[in-house]
């Protein structure tokens, strides 16, 4: 069974493999990548609901109309 939680091996830093040290720097910089998103959301929430409403609004008015 893999482990979870590798503290012992993350402390050792000179002794890991490639992949192991990027998938440390990936679990690292995760939370803050969230952040980003939380607060690009946070403040642009309104504007992105109201684009999407226009967006489902235009769709379908003109859903009963022909196309090519």
């Amino acid at each position: 069974m893999k482990k979870i939680f590798q503290w012992e091996e993350y402390l050792n830093w000179k002794n890991m493999s490639k992949e192991q040290k990027l998938n440390f720097k990936r679990a690292c910089l995760f939370p803050f990548l969230v952040y980003l998103v939380y607060v690009f959301l946070n403040q642009y929430s309104l504007a992105i609901l109201l684009l999407l409403g226009f967006y489902f609004l235009i769709r379908f008015k003109n859903r009963n109309k022909l196309g090519r």
